[in-house]
C-alpha cells in the first residue's frame, strides 16, 4: 500500500498519495495531473541528450497507485501528452488501462494536449473545469481561487505550475502539493519535470522519499508504512 496523508479539502476526506496524485474515496478516484507522456522521446528526438525509460517508469508508478487505492476512476488533470502521439507509448497506455478494467480513466486537456484523440487513447475527454461534488477539476488555476456562492463557486483541484519545494537538509527540489485558500494545486506526476519554487508564503506539502514535509499550514509528517 503506498503511504497516503490523509486530508480534508472543502469539507471531503482526500489522500494525498506519496507518489505524487490525490485520491477520492467517496468517488474511489485517483487524480494525477501533468503525466507528459513522451517527454524524454520529444526531446531525444530533437537532440536533447536525456535518458531513456521515462514513461515506462511513470506508467509502472501510476499502476501501483491503482493497485494500492483500487481506483475506479483515473482522472488527469492536464498535460496528458507532451506532445505528439506515438505508437510505443500509447501501446504502454492502453497495456495500463487494459490491466485496470474496473477502472475508467478521463482527461481534462491541458495546454500540451493538442494532438490528443481521446478514443485512440480509450479515455473520456473531460471539459476544462468539470464541477463534481464540492469540487472545479481544471488544468490551469484560478488567479484568485473560486471564491463563494456565484458560477465560480467551488474548490479547484488542479495542475500546470509543476510546484516544488527545497527542504532543509535534503539536495534538490521536490514536489510538493499547494494549499489555497479555495485551491489546491497537485504536483506534477511526471518524474521527468521541471517545476516552479514555492515560497515561504506559500503552504504546501512536499513528496521527498516516502516522507511529507510541509510548511506553515502543513507541517512535517511521516507516512505510515
Amino acid at each position: 500500500m503506498h503511504a497516503a496523508l490523509d486530508l480534508e479539502l472543502a469539507g471531503e476526506h482526500m489522500q494525498l498519495m506519496a507518489d505524487r496524485a490525490l485520491y477520492w474515496p467517496a468517488r474511489g478516484r485517483l487524480l494525477i495531473a501533468d503525466l507528459h507522456l513522451g517527454k524524454g522521446d520529444i526531446m531525444r528526438a530533437a537532440g536533447i541528450a536525456v535518458p531513456s525509460g521515462g514513461t515506462g517508469h511513470d506508467l509502472a508508478r501510476l499502476d501501483a497507485l491503482l493497485r494500492s487505492t483500487g481506483a475506479r476512476e483515473l482522472w488527469v488533470l492536464g498535460d496528458f501528452l507532451h506532445g505528439r502521439r506515438h505508437a510505443r507509448f500509447e501501446t504502454q497506455w492502453r497495456r495500463l488501462l487494459a490491466a485496470h478494467p474496473g477502472c475508467s480513466a478521463g482527461v481534462v486537456a491541458g495546454n500540451h494536449d493538442r494532438a490528443l484523440v481521446p478514443d485512440a487513447a480509450g479515455v473520456v475527454h473531460l471539459p476544462e473545469d468539470v464541477h463534481d461534488g464540492p469540487f472545479r477539476f481544471r488544468h490551469h488555476p484560478l488567479p484568485a481561487a473560486g471564491g463563494e456562492g456565484g458560477p465560480g463557486a467551488g474548490h479547484v483541484l488542479c495542475g500546470h505550475v509543476h510546484p516544488v519545494a527545497a527542504l532543509p537538509g535534503l539536495p534538490g527540489r521536490w514536489p510538493a502539493l499547494v494549499l489555497e485558500p479555495g485551491q489546491t494545486i497537485l504536483p506534477a506526476f511526471s518524474a521527468f519535470t521541471g517545476g516552479r519554487l514555492l515560497d515561504d508564503r506559500q503552504a504546501w506539502i512536499a513528496c521527498a522519499h516516502g516522507e511529507f514535509a510541509g510548511h506553515r499550514d502543513a507541517p512535517w509528517r511521516r507516512a505510515p508504512p
